[in-house]
């Protein structure tokens, strides 16, 4: 008799509301947690340096940042399951409960599940200002949503069996009152859980008992940059950042840096230094590849098992080539990089930051001055992502997109005219126009859902490569082909060919592309064999260097404001600069460092440990270097601030003294 009473106080008390409602709570922690996981389940070539014990380490860490989107989401349900009411055990008022408790927490998870597809991508958790790009993007459309559903089918089916599981624990975690239960012990025990669970309620939220809440950036004592996505989870991110405004800088340390280039010189690299002042202009043709990394390239990657480029690596034999690097790894910030040598150091991308209005220098703006034919070419949607706009501010008096192309029998069916005869427009484009002209040409096929021309003939031995694969080798035919009209019109030798890529690819195949140094590896490139002597030169070169160099081959010694470099002069120094993952990095061209802007937390020698698995933070300290890092932020910061991104008479006097 005594063992059945106890059996039932048992029963009791696992049936009481706060006991319920830890049930429900440890529910959503462990589905939360378990579809952040499946991240690095999903996207493991990202984490290739991480044994299985140290993944899992850091997937039991990350709760500590499941808990506050647990509590965050939960918290009316936590009131609700405690308070001191018998109105709590209406069958109406639990239903409406109900549904907000599978409803929220099932999109928590799916937010996780989106993030699993949007990280192969991407390479980072979406954040709000992310988020907002893409809801005010006219590229997500019907069409790419459905190809993201049928490529990433099992995803969904795995989502359906999660949102079951909450709808389980919802429909067996029911409040039922017990009416022979004194109400004052219940009222009294329901006050007190309500007090308990809000007190543990705001521990979770703040993440323990330290002096500051936890942030994104508290993932740093884990573990490093490139790693930390396996901690967070993407209702976290989202919480966690906000539009931030930029501020003056007081950490810049006693370090020389001016972006004011007064003296373009070019003292290297030319065989043929005929060019002056008083000779024909040359014309210039910047071709911008999408999503072709250096990876993907023979040229960079000899053993590569079939080369995807082979026309690609016979141009760049004949180049002058760069260790390129990008500076960002979104469309957005690829134009301000690449055209107004202005990197992406900020949360925000320039175009839709506040300071997206701030008057800015650009190399085809000085080339406009000087009687150049400035035109910008993509073939995608007018408008989109705002080229248009920007290119025109940039210097680009005209643009031709889509809708000067005017025949879409060759529209890929989402993005824009597919490359191929895209690029031959261009080619017969620009033999129509007036010389010297600068022409910037943004191709696009090689992005997802990776579709070409059905007329297009692939290889036999394309059978095994995957979608993008097939798409990088359409861009190398689509280029030889541009190349192969261009040759044969009057104005090809008299042409600086420029070849880049706005970031590199987000499929990796090699673990030495699949990190924070690798995964921003693009080509830099400049084809003129009658002016420019071809060499593959091993130093960095970023996006932002391009400005400054193609004026100075140019022979166009105009003031510059730029935040890269003249690769044709000897003196300037290799750099590298970007902003990723609440990470900032800085390469000299031997070491890489990273920092958050105030606390160094990473040193690595990429050309000597390209797998970056080795951080030397314990054993150097390269103050020199973070030194430069600041310098360039802080001037960065002070410039967008005031609007002060053209070179005026007081810069350049301040920049000479």
């Amino acid at each position: 008799m005594r063992r059945h009473t106890r059996k039932e106080l048992f029963h009791e008390w696992l049936g009481q509301p706060y006991m319920l409602l830890i049930y429900r709570l440890l529910a959503i922690l462990l589905t939360l947690s378990i579809s952040r996981w499946m991240l690095y389940l999903f996207n493991s070539q990202f984490f290739h340096q991480l044994s299985l014990g140290q993944a899992l380490g850091l997937y039991f860490n990350g709760m500590r940042f499941d808990l506050p989107v647990v509590v965050a989401i939960n918290l009316p349900v936590i009131i609700y399951y405690c308070f001191p009411s018998l109105g709590i055990c209406r069958k109406g008022l639990q239903r409406v409960v109900n549904i907000y408790y599978v409803t929220l927490n099932a999109i928590a998870i799916l937010l996780n599940f989106i993030d699993i597809v949007c990280f192969n991508f991407f390479g980072k958790h979406l954040t709000i200002d992310f988020v907002k790009v893409l809801g005010n993007s006219d590229e997500i459309t019907f069409g790419i949503i459905r190809q993201v559903l049928f490529d990433y089918w099992y995803l969904l089916i795995i989502f359906i069996l999660f949102a079951l599981v909450i709808n389980v624990v919802a429909r067996h975690t029911q409040l039922h009152c017990n009416e022979k239960e004194q109400k004052k012990k219940w009222y009294l025990r329901q006050s007190v859980s309500l007090a308990v669970m809000l007190i543990v309620a705001w521990i979770a939220w703040r993440g323990g008992l330290q002096a500051q809440r936890i942030t994104m950036q508290t993932t740093m004592e884990y573990t490093d940059p490139q790693n930390a996505p396996i901690l967070l989870n993407t209702p976290f991110c989202l919480i966690n950042t906000h539009d931030t405004k930029l501020e003056i800088r007081d950490n810049a340390p006693d370090v020389t840096y001016s972006p004011i280039h007064t003296e373009l010189t070019t003292n290297r690299f030319l065989i043929n230094d005929s060019l002056n002042a008083d000779t024909m202009p040359n014309n210039v043709v910047l071709i911008i590849m999408k999503s072709v990394g250096q990876e993907m390239i023979g040229y960079y990657n000899p053993d590569r098992r079939c080369s995807l480029t082979p026309f690609l690596d016979s141009l760049l034999h004949n180049s002058l080539t760069f260790n390129g690097m990008a500076n960002s790894r979104r469309s957005l910030e690829v134009l301000p990089s690449i055209l107004a040598s202005l990197p992406p150091l900020m949360e925000n991308d320039f175009v839709r930051s506040d300071y997206s209005n701030n008057d800015f220098d650009a190399f085809a703006q000085h080339l406009q001055q000087k009687a150049y034919n400035t035109i910008f070419m993509h073939g995608g949607k007018n408008g989109t992502m705002r080229f248009d706009q920007f290119a025109h501010r940039a210097g680009f008096k005209n643009y031709f997109g889509r809708v000067e192309y005017g025949d879409d029998t060759d529209y890929d069916g989402q993005w824009g005219i597919y490359d191929g005869p895209f690029l031959q427009y261009a080619a017969k484009t620009l033999n129509r126009v007036h010389e010297p002209f600068a022409t910037a040409i943004y191709t696009l096929s090689s992005r997802y859902p990776y579709k070409v021309p059905k007329e297009f003939e692939l290889p036999e031995e394309s059978y095994f490569w995957t979608g993008f694969e097939k798409t990088v080798f359409y861009e190398d035919c689509a280029l030889r082909d541009f190349f192969a009209t261009a040759s044969k019109t009057s104005w090809f030798n008299n042409t600086l060919f420029v070849i880049t890529s706005d970031y590199s690819n987000t499929q990796h195949f090699q673990p030495e592309y699949s990190n924070v140094w690798g995964m921003y590896a693009i080509p830099i490139a400049f084809y003129w064999p009658q002016h420019i002597e071809p060499q593959r030169c091993e130093e960095i070169a970023q996006q932002t260097d391009l400005g400054p160099s193609i004026l100075a081959a140019l022979k166009v010694n105009d003031t510059l404001l730029s935040y890269g470099r003249n690769l044709f002069d000897s003196l300037s120094e290799p750099a590298f600069v970007s902003y990723f993952n609440l990470t900032y990095q800085y390469c000299d061209g031997t070491y890489l460092v990273q920092s958050d802007g105030q606390n160094p937390f990473g040193i690595y020698k990429p050309l000597l440990d390209p797998l970056m698995n080795d951080n030397l933070i314990d054993r150097l300290q390269c103050p020199d270097i973070f030194a430069k890092l600041y310098a360039v932020l802080a001037d960065y910061n002070k410039r967008m601030i005031f609007n002060d991104l053209k070179p005026t008479f007081d810069t350049i006097h301040e920049t000479q003294e």
